[in-house]
């Protein structure tokens, strides 16, 4: 290693060794520069997969738009919050336009929040099985990440989340919650009786509530916010999952938060927001024309995801190894368990060595060791997942 004669942040101390490399990716790599097709059974990002904004209507609202001009709104222009208000309102929630503020990205939005509740060192709770992003978004905050566990129904193969389970998790240093609804990669949602539950705890840590998956459920209760909190409540979502739209960095903060706390609240993340400036004006004024594309997108992408769900689910039930069959109701991906004695990883990167399929192990999202676990995309090309289940069919008799 170089001897530098400054040193870097210990942040990337707390992100583990971000020098190593992994073996399953590496296999990949090595066997797609040898020339082997890798059926990909993991790729979540709509516009390599068929299911992007439409070209055409997207140029022409980027072309109709006037750049001329800069107005540098901190919570963002309010043409666009309004627009996203009246999404909100539309699915009976009601909110003002000055509850919300823009952001680049509901990344982006996560770091906000983050700055407006936390101090280094301070612990922030984590859903698992979660979405591994978050480790690296605390890290760079300088902030410790503390897993609560998603409950398990035995019955039905649902996670589920528990307001007593999450209470337990709570420390003299917890200064935040994080809630995904529908989550990722189990699907799970704060759901109504969810909030009854954790209201009747009387907890005041701030909650941020990311539903960017919102409006991909397909069975089960729904997802929902709640109306009147009793607890400072923050939801964040975007344009990269409603629209399509990762390219056009969009995400927002909804300020749920009962009055007491809400003007302040919204005080501090304006000015955290007025320091950084980082939303574009392009993505901003095209907003009232994108959103109407929202119906058209989403159904799309949900009857991609109801035809290979209904794949996947003729796969688990025609193999004798699949076990605890997947109870997955909301989201974009499926959950297989392998009833094998063995590490996932190493079983996914047998299955990738041998057969060039490609499948995430659920250790990866916090899934046990001891359970072998592997997810796939249900958004995928319906003939790639179709041609890899059916390899993997094979491999696993």
């Amino acid at each position: 290693m170089a001897d530098f004669p400054f040193s870097f942040s210990n942040r990337f101390q707390l992100l583990g060794d971000l020098n190593s490399e992994n073996k399953i990716y590496q296999t990949k790599q090595n066997l797609e520069k040898s020339g082997k097709t890798i059926l990909d059974l993991t790729i979540s990002n709509p516009t390599k997969l068929g299911l992007e904004f439409p070209p055409g209507a997207l140029s022409h609202i980027l072309s109709s738009l006037d750049l001329c001009q800069y107005d540098p709104i901190a919570e963002g222009l309010e043409s666009t919050r309004s627009v996203i208000v009246s999404e909100y309102t539309n699915r009976g929630i009601q909110t003002k336009i000055s509850d919300l503020v823009l952001t680049a990205s509901t990344s982006e939005a996560y770091s906000y929040i983050f700055k407006l509740f936390t101090n280094p060192g301070d612990e922030i709770l984590t859903p698992n099985p979660g979405y591994p992003l978050f480790s690296f978004l605390i890290g760079l905050e300088n902030l410790k990440e503390v897993h609560y566990p998603l409950k398990e129904d035995p019955k039905t193969g649902k996670w589920i989340y528990s307001a007593e389970t999450i209470a337990n998790c709570v420390s003299t240093k917890t200064k935040l919650i994080v809630l995904v609804s529908p989550a990722n990669p189990t699907g799970s949602r704060t759901t109504g009786s969810f909030w009854k539950e954790w209201e009747t705890l009387g907890i005041q840590i701030p909650i941020l509530l990311d539903e960017v998956f919102v409006g991909y459920e397909f069975s089960g209760d729904p997802h929902e916010i709640p109306d009147s909190p009793n607890f400072p409540l923050l939801v964040c979502n975007g344009f990269s999952k409603m629209l399509a739209l990762p390219q056009l960095k969009l995400g927002w903060i909804l300020n749920q938060s009962p009055e007491l706390y809400r003007s302040e609240i919204q005080k501090n993340l304006g000015f955290i927001a007025d320091t950084y400036l980082s939303v574009n004006s392009p993505v901003q004024l095209a907003t009232p024309e994108l959103i109407p594309w929202k119906t058209m997108i989403q159904n799309r992408i949900r009857a991609r995801i109801m035809r290979n769900l209904a794949e996947c689910h003729f796969f688990s039930e025609g193999n004798p190894k699949i076990k605890n069959k997947s109870a997955v109701e909301a989201g974009w991906y499926f959950l297989f368990e392998i009833d094998l004695e063995r590490k996932d990883e190493d079983l996914v990167l047998e299955i990738l060595s041998k057969t060039n399929v490609f499948v995430h192990p659920g250790s990866w999202y916090g899934f046990s060791h001891n359970r072998c676990i592997l997810i796939v995309s249900l958004i995928s090309e319906e003939e790639t997942l179709r041609k890899g289940l059916e390899v993997l069919q094979s491999y696993l008799k």
